[in-house]
C-alpha cells in the first residue's frame, strides 16, 4: 500500500458545512457564485463578499477543505469523442463503432451517458453537448479548475458527483422542482425591453417560491435576492448550490450500476429527484 493510500485509511471523514454554487463561464462578468453554509439545522445563503472576482483566482480561493462545489459545467467529454480524436491524433482509422447507425455514431460522440439519461427524463431540458457546442470552452476552464481545486482537497474529487464536485444543470434541476411550470418564460437571455422585463419577473417570481419552501430552514439576505433576480448567473448559482446540497442528501439522481464507470470519465449531472422543500428535513448533511 502507498504511503498516500495509508494515510487516507486512517484520514479522518472532512465535516462539510459549506457549499459553494456556480454558474461557469468564460468571462468573470457572466460567472455567478452563491455561498451556502450551514450551521446545525439551518444554513444562510450570500453572495462571496465584496471585491470578488469570479477570474480563475478567484474561484480557486472561494473553495476550501471543507467545501462541496456545484459547477455548472460539462466535468469530461463522452468516451466515443476522446477516443475517436486520439485515434486520428494518432493517425489511426476514425472509430465506426460497429453494429451502430450513423446517427447513433454521431449522437455517442456528441452527448455523454448522463446527457442521455437527463434527456430520458423527460423535463424538457436538454444538455448541451460539450464536444460540438460552445459549451466546450467552459469544460475547459471546469477541467483546469479540477485540477486547481485538488490542491485543495488533497486530492481530485470524483466525476460522478460522489464527492466534493457535483455537476449540476439548473434549468433541469428547476423543472424537476416545479419551478418552470409555465412553459415558453424564459428566466435567462439577454432580452430588451419588454422581454428583457419578463425575464426579470421570472427571476423574482422563482426566487419567491424558492424562498417560500426553504423559509424554515435557508435564509436568503435581500443583497442575494436582489442580485438573482437582476443576474440569471447568480440565480443559477443559487440552484447549484442547492443541488449540491440535495446531492449531499441523496435527493438526486445518481448515475446507474451500468453508467458508473461512465460517468467517472465524463460527469454525472445531478438532477432531483425529489421536490425542494423537504431538503431541510436532511440538514445537516455531511
Amino acid at each position: 500500500m502507498s504511503e498516500r493510500r495509508e494515510a487516507d485509511k486512517y484520514a479522518r471523514p472532512v465535516r462539510v458545512r459549506r457549499f459553494v454554487g456556480i454558474d461557469l463561464a468564460t468571462e468573470p462578468k457572466r460567472t455567478g457564485v452563491v455561498v451556502v453554509v450551514l450551521n446545525g439545522k439551518r444554513a444562510t445563503a450570500s453572495l462571496p463578499g465584496e471585491g470578488f472576482i469570479a477570474d480563475d483566482r478567484g474561484l480557486v480561493d472561494v473553495v476550501d477543505r471543507a467545501t462541496v462545489v456545484g459547477l455548472d459545467s460539462p466535468l469530461g467529454w463522452p468516451d466515443d469523442f476522446v477516443s475517436a480524436v486520439t485515434a486520428h491524433r494518432l493517425s489511426a482509422r476514425w472509430p465506426t463503432f460497429e453494429h451502430r447507425s450513423t446517427d447513433k455514431i454521431r449522437e455517442s460522440l456528441r452527448h455523454r451517458t448522463t446527457d442521455l439519461f437527463v434527456r430520458s427524463l423527460d423535463l424538457g431540458s436538454t444538455p448541451l453537448s460539450v464536444s460540438s457546442d460552445l459549451i466546450g470552452v467552459v469544460a475547459m476552464r471546469a477541467a483546469w479548475l479540477q485540477s486547481a481545486w485538488a490542491q485543495k482537497w488533497g486530492q481530485l474529487e470524483p466525476r460522478d458527483g460522489s464527492g466534493r464536485l457535483i455537476e449540476t444543470y439548473p434549468a433541469a434541476a428547476l423543472r424537476a422542482w416545479g419551478l418552470l411550470a409555465r412553459r415558453g418564460v424564459r428566466y435567462k437571455g439577454g432580452g430588451v425591453g419588454e422581454q428583457r422585463e419578463t425575464q426579470r419577473d421570472e427571476r423574482a417570481r422563482i426566487m419567491r417560491e424558492i424562498e417560500e419552501q426553504t423559509s424554515f430552514w435557508l435564509r436568503v439576505p435581500v443583497e442575494l435576492r436582489e442580485e438573482a433576480v437582476a443576474s440569471d448567473h447568480t440565480l443559477d448559482a443559487f440552484i447549484c448550490a442547492l443541488v449540491a446540497l440535495a446531492t449531499r442528501a441523496k435527493l438526486t439522481h445518481s448515475a446507474p450500476e451500468e453508467s458508473r464507470d461512465a460517468a467517472l470519465r465524463e460527469g454525472w449531472i445531478h438532477v432531483p429527484k425529489e421536490p425542494l422543500a423537504p431538503l431541510g428535513k436532511l440538514l445537516p448533511v455531511s
